[in-house]
């Protein structure tokens, strides 16, 4: 019987816990240790690792793991206080992200619409882990720019069902746009009516039998199941995997078991997120800087200047004052966790390079790297900006 599941999973966090530990040292945040493991473990730096196709599927458990958790944690006692922060805010910053980017983009570089509106995707979203987790650590995430990147963030998370969903659709999968679009519709009126009768009448009265057993194993066990059998459900749709999972902390959140099911997932989510960053740096091509450090440089530069001007539109859309929206356009100018992910799919269906997406793995994670600083110092960017104003002035 051959081990190398369990020797590639040895390797695997034997490299991450000696570069964390190194990183730890550094003041550099866990994730990035996890990115700089996946470099490290690259087929393209490693040919030891070159055979290691099941760290992808580790990855996508941990994607549907996120995404599980952060339904679970979506309240809507929460959103009503900050829905003026999700829905207003939140909504214009993605809008103005996919507007700013692909505009340029298409005017400077003259790709299809299509591509163009995609990177505008791409762009759209910022790095959830890292942010929050940084915010928390400062103790920023109660300040007026901490619940507005929260709220912001939120709805990102919200907005990258949608996104997968689209990409298909832009890259004219499926023969007639309208006709597609449609049938999507279609499909999520009926997951929503599905995901209304679970979470009505099946999940509680299933949860409350569960419960009666009084094991925290059996309970796990239940939630695995409920969350395995709805992504499932969604991919026979047509829809993600992603997405079923999604609904299913949706649903879970409404019931009175919620709080036990995050302090159960939370240990999974640890680790299982951490494959899932690791694989991501296992797909950059350390090359990439040695023939297109340029254009890394520039798409660096660009992504950081849309991200903020996006990000400080979207707080003064909502009359807010320049010191919360310089901290909020800031803080979230950086690629986003799920942008890979909409990354692989661009490269999927066409609609991005081979050379483009490393390039863009490059630059998300050179951007992440620094993204721990930036918001640490957030709130010293307004004094600064004013007092280099008053000077001009």
């Amino acid at each position: 019987m051959q081990h190398h599941i369990l020797i590639n999973i040895c390797a695997i966090f034997g490299v991450a816990t000696a570069v964390i530990i190194i990183c730890r040292f550094l003041k550099i945040r866990y994730i990035i240790g996890y990115l700089i493991t996946g470099v490290l473990l690259s087929p393209n730096t490693s040919g030891y690792f070159a055979k290691m196709d099941e760290v992808d599927v580790y990855a996508e458990i941990g994607v549907i793991l996120l995404l599980f958790t952060i339904g679970l944690e979506f309240s809507f006692d929460k959103l009503k206080k900050i829905q003026k922060y999700v829905l207003g805010g939140g909504s214009a910053q993605v809008f103005f992200t996919i507007i700013i980017t692909a505009g340029l983009i298409w005017l400077t570089m003259r790709p299809s619409w299509e591509e163009s509106i995609f990177w505008g995707f791409l762009y759209a979203l910022s790095s959830t882990a890292i942010v929050i987790k940084t915010l928390q650590d400062s103790n920023k995430i109660v300040t007026p720019h901490g619940k507005f990147i929260l709220a912001v963030l939120l709805f990102q998370d919200i907005m990258i069902v949608p996104l997968m969903l689209f990409t298909p659709i832009i890259a004219g999968v499926g023969g007639d746009s309208f006709a597609t679009f449609g049938w999507l519709l279609g499909k999520l009126v009926l997951m929503g009516g599905i995901a209304y009768v679970l979470a009505r009448f099946v999940i509680p009265f299933f949860l409350k039998s569960v419960m009666k057993v009084q094991s925290q194993e059996v309970f796990l066990i239940a939630l695995i199941f409920i969350v395995t059998g709805i992504a499932l459900l969604t991919e026979q749709l047509g829809l993600s995997l992603a997405l079923g999972a999604f609904i299913a902390g949706l649903i879970i959140a409404e019931t009175d078991y919620s709080h036990m099911a995050i302090s159960c997932f939370l240990p999974f989510r640890y680790v299982f997120m951490s494959f899932f960053f690791i694989s991501m740096g296992m797909l950059l091509n350390y090359e990439i800087f040695l023939t297109d450090l340029g254009w890394i440089v520039f798409w660096t530069l660009f992504a950081f200047a849309v991200k903020a001007v996006a990000g400080i539109l979207a707080v003064k859309v909502l009359g807010l004052e320049w010191k919360t929206a310089l901290a909020v356009g800031f803080s979230i100018a950086q690629i986003g966790e799920f942008s890979f992910v909409l990354a692989q799919s661009g490269l999927k269906y066409e609609l991005i390079t081979a050379s483009n997406y490393q390039i863009f793995l490059a630059v998300s994670i050179i951007l992440m790297s620094l993204t721990p600083f930036i918001v640490t110092n957030a709130e010293k960017i307004h004094p600064l900006f004013k007092k280099l104003t008053t000077k001009n002035g």
